[in-house]
């Protein structure tokens, strides 16, 4: 195998095709044969074939420029770009992003985007992690850059983070069969995954990372027995409660390694045993032989020593670091770790090649629509009804598709948000009916739905917390978190899937198709401006709509305040009564 595919091996899945927002279907749930293949709404995603990811750190930001092959099976690294960054690592502790991290940050940005252009990039793509997302001004900084430099920047949560690091794992080492576990250990978090090919069992995010602990444990620059003694316990009690979920889910084989601190450990091996000519992927290192480096890595820090083959900035946070994986390995009582090169910005790459169609194979056809397949575990998980939800979700999304060009001109993503809106707004009867559509909005934006940015995660909360009730005001909690430029956008959204979801009230099912067409309206009412949009229903034989009629004209009105037109609901009176 050649060096570039050592760590970026072959790869394939079925192109992305665009799909409707799904059929209603006649089961309230979907049975055990069908439910891992149910896909709903596939949002396009054009691109290709050279992508850049940057991966905006705690400790430095990375991109990575990928050339996907004309065959489809594979990609090459074209470059790669590190920039040291630790005025991030301020954030984690004030939990704040300065002007002099944000200046400082665009100017890398910059940099990059520049560069990646230069080497053909068609699409850049920036993903933040753990010191943005939690951030007061996290959401702002993202959509200042956005902004600023037009750059597709994103804050991604600590289980996206684990999905797409799990990513780049499975597509660099196809030699990966049995069940294993992925270690990645960061500036601000340490993501743990327990995983198959086909599936993840277990995916989690731990405040745990090098440069955090390194500034709570060692506050004056050097360690101390006690501060070390602690820092062990600490992460000991933390990880209990994961070894023993995955030991339930059913263990693991192997373990695997990624991203800074785990190379770092990995060189420290390299240089002691003189073996520096091997390659870091793939390097293998006992238990035993990493409570060794670790040792000597706390030797070296209390009595201020160089640790040797470490470079100077990793050395202020790999102690910290060597210490959460050790004890990560114990207890999981596993007794080795390989080490993959490969990590979150290369599962960034596949994960954009794999929606774009620029990846085609069969073994990772599973992992092409995270998206779609998050929203229905997070509705199976809350027993709602799928049939509503489907029928509300192919209605709103016939509307938004018919309304392009005449009430908005949003895009596919954006129609995606919409779609999952719509499945997911009833989720909080869960807990009650009453006031369902606010425990809505609680269930999604901490549900966890994976292949989501943070903020798409809360406009989709928003827009099911706004499909009844009031409409948004300043004082609603989920108003404020919204970025200024999402805000008009959750208002069209949830017009939309207010009027929806009326179409389903009776919860029948009734209205098997849908046609909107844009009329002259001749009322003496001047609010409309001489426009009507009319809502022409197909429905089932031997069925009636008079529920959704009457649904519809308590629901319309913000509709049409917002969209600024008359909505009438066109529809023959023996089928409204029949």
């Amino acid at each position: 195998m050649s060096p570039k595919k050592a760590a970026i091996s072959k790869g394939k899945t079925e192109s992305a095709r665009s799909k409707s927002a799904g059929s209603s279907k006649t089961a309230t749930k979907p049975s055990k044969e069908t439910e891992n293949t149910r896909s709903g709404s596939w949002a396009k995603v054009s691109g290709g074939p050279v992508f850049a990811c940057i991966d905006m750190g705690t400790n430095s930001f990375h991109m990575i420029v990928c050339r996907a092959t004309d065959d489809k099976e594979d990609f090459e690294v074209i470059t790669k770009v590190k920039d040291i960054a630790p005025f991030f690592r301020r954030a984690l502790g004030a939990h704040f992003i300065d002007d002099v991290a944000f200046d400082a940050a665009k100017t890398i940005l910059r940099d990059m985007i520049k560069q990646a252009t230069s080497k053909g990039a068609t699409y850049v793509q920036a993903v933040a992690t753990s010191a943005v997302r939690e951030s007061r001004n996290g959401m702002q900084t993202i959509e200042r850059i956005r902004q600023d430099l037009k750059l597709d920047a994103r804050t991604i949560s600590g289980k996206e983070e684990a999905r797409l690091i799990y990513l780049g794992v499975l597509f660099s080492m196809p030699e990966l069969k049995e069940r294993f576990v992925v270690i990645d250990i960061g500036g601000g978090s340490t993501e743990i995954v327990c995983a198959d090919r086909q599936k993840s069992y277990f995916a989690e995010s731990y405040k745990l990372g090098g440069a955090r602990l390194t500034q709570r444990f060692f506050k004056k620059g050097f360690p101390t027995a006690d501060a070390l003694k602690e820092l062990h316990g600490e992460v000991t009690g933390m990880l209990k409660p994961a070894a023993a979920r995955i030991e339930t889910v059913g263990g693991f084989k192997r373990v695997i390694g990624t991203s800074g601190t785990v190379q770092a450990l990995a060189k420290i091996d390299r240089v002691q045993t003189g073996r520096t000519n091997e390659s870091l992927h793939g390097w293998r290192m006992p238990i035993d032989r990493l409570a060794e480096i670790v040792a000597y890595i706390e030797r070296c820090s209390v009595g201020g020593e160089r640790i040797k083959g470490v470079s100077a900035d990793r050395s202020q946070t790999i102690l910290a670091g060597a210490i959460v994986l050790l004890e990560t390995m114990r207890a999981l009582k596993a007794d080795e770790i390989t080490v993959c090169s490969s990590a979150l910005r290369e599962g960034v790459v596949v994960d954009r090649f794999l929606q774009t169609g620029w990846l085609d194979d069969t073994d990772l056809k599973s992992h092409r629509d995270p998206r779609s397949a998050s929203v229905h575990e997070l509705l199976e998980k809350y027993d709602s009804s799928f049939a509503h939800a489907e029928q509300v979700a192919k209605l709103a999304t016939i509307i938004f598709q018919q309304t392009k060009g005449i009430l908005h001109n949003h895009d596919e993503e954006v129609g995606h948000i919409l779609w999952s809106a719509a499945m997911l707004h009833d989720v909080g009867t869960f807990i009650a009916r009453n006031g369902h559509h606010k425990h809505s909005y609680y269930l999604i934006r901490h549900g966890g739905l994976l292949g989501h940015s943070e903020e798409q995660l809360e406009m989709i909360a928003s827009i099911a917390r706004y499909h009844r009730g009031s409409t948004p005001k300043d004082s609603h909690e989920a108003w404020q978190s919204l970025p200024p430029t999402a805000q008009p956008i959750v208002q069209d959204l949830a017009a939309i899937l207010r009027v929806a979801e009326a179409l389903d009230r009776s919860h029948r099912q009734v209205i098997k198709e849908l046609k909107v067409m844009m009329n002259p309206y001749e009322g003496a009412d001047t609010t409309f401006g001489g426009k009507m949009l009319s809502l022409v229903p197909f429905v089932k034989d031997g069925e009636n709509c008079k529920a959704e009629a009457w649904a519809l004209n308590e629901k319309k009105a913000y509709f049409e305040t917002r969209f600024g037109v008359k909505l009438h609901f066109l529809i023959e009176a023996s089928q409204a009564v029949r």
